[in-house]
């Protein structure tokens, strides 16, 4: 099958970021910082800082992505309860054109608040609450099963994907994921719910899910990471309980001032990662299927400044090792690559000014 890339929608304006960070912001603020102040090894697209909220370009990228042979998309779906959906045009686009125009899609679930925490500040923008009722799930899912109708909408045995991103938000993932399974029961619908594989103990949440992806390259992050280990987010969990979410918020961004700064990772530490015997290992430990979230490289200075963390750009020929190896799977759900677009944190698989055509030339090469 061919790999399906993650699809970032946020650039473009929207009345919560003007209010937050000033008036017409986007993330081509940050992208567009880092490259005068030479912060990093400059990246931007090939056609220029567009709008994202443009139907034409959204159409021209979906083309851009077949003429380079890519499978699909899975989508970036913001949503949040008393709000409802952010970030929706290129949503909007998916749902109201053609299939001829179109690649198949599916649902990632950005299941966490916005803040500005990777500022060091623990204010709220937008707050998605930990423990979602019958009600407001309810509501949510009669949304998505008007998407899953979509001709275009991924199904895998004519069963609906939609995936979770990160399901240690809620203050209890079972019972959230049983409120969803009963709605969508009661709405006639049986999706196959999935959830993102971040760190080494989200495995804890493997089997309350259909499939898992592992998110690359957050969960090679976590390897090397030793507050993201099971004991630390049992901990975490019990001091969430005891103190409430105020003050565990702050404990996270005094865990934050802790961790290295300018910590980047050369290729070959990720290419070797993939490939690893350990990385397997940690694979064969689920009982339900898992599935790969590969990168082409890393950088999110634009966002975090000096706190940094980086994986140099992969060469095409280390880039095209790690997706030949990940494409080998007979699940029927596919590979997915992080990201189009996602320009802000130095992943992207979009025509670069800089590294051109690199990335697209390899999935290309792949499935001739």
């Amino acid at each position: 099958m061919k790999p399906f890339c993650i699809y970032f929608p946020q650039f473009h304006t929207l009345p919560q970021n003007d209010s937050t960070w000033g008036f017409g912001f986007t993330d081509w603020v940050l992208v567009a910082n880092a490259n005068l102040h030479n912060l990093w090894s400059r990246r931007s697209p090939q056609i220029g800082f567009y709008d994202g909220g443009c139907e034409r370009l959204h159409l021209s990228q979906i083309e851009e992505m077949k003429s380079h042979h890519l499978g699909g998309i899975g989508l970036y779906h913001y949503w949040f309860y008393e709000g409802e959906r952010v970030l929706e045009k290129f949503e909007n686009t998916l749902l109201k054109n053609p299939p001829e125009k179109l690649l198949p899609w599916f649902f990632i679930w950005a299941t966490e608040s916005w803040s500005k925490r990777w500022l060091g500040d623990d204010t709220e923008i937008i707050n998605l609450t930990h423990s979602p009722n019958e009600h407001q799930v309810k509501s949510h899912c009669t949304y998505l099963c008007e998407c899953f109708k979509n001709d275009m909408y991924f199904k895998v045995d004519n069963r609906p994907v939609f995936i979770f991103f990160n399901l240690s938000h809620f203050k209890s993932p079972e019972n959230t994921l049983k409120i969803y399974r009963k709605s969508f029961k009661e709405l006639g619908v049986k999706p196959i719910l999935g959830q993102f594989v971040k760190n080494p103990f989200d495995i804890t949440y493997s089997k309350l899910v259909d499939v898992n992806y592992l998110f690359e390259p957050r969960l090679f992050f976590g390897f090397n990471n030793k507050l993201r280990t099971k004991t630390s987010k049992i901990i975490y969990d019990m001091l969430r309980s005891m103190v409430g979410e105020s003050i565990s918020k702050r404990l996270l961004l005094i865990s934050d001032k802790f961790k290295k700064h300018q910590n980047i990772f050369s290729s070959a530490e990720f290419s070797n990662y993939i490939l690893s015997d350990e990385r397997q290992q940690f694979k064969n430990a689920f009982t339900t299927p898992v599935l790969d979230v590969i990168s082409p490289g890393w950088n999110n200075v634009p966002r975090h400044g000096k706190r940094f963390t980086a994986i140099e750009n992969l060469s095409a020929d280390e880039f095209e090792k790690i997706l030949k190896s990940s494409l080998n799977n007979n699940t029927g759900y596919p590979t997915l690559i992080n990201a189009w677009n996602e320009w802000s944190e130095g992943a992207a698989l979009e025509p670069c000014k800089y590294l051109g055509t690199r990335y697209l030339d390899v999935v290309k090469k792949l499935n001739d």
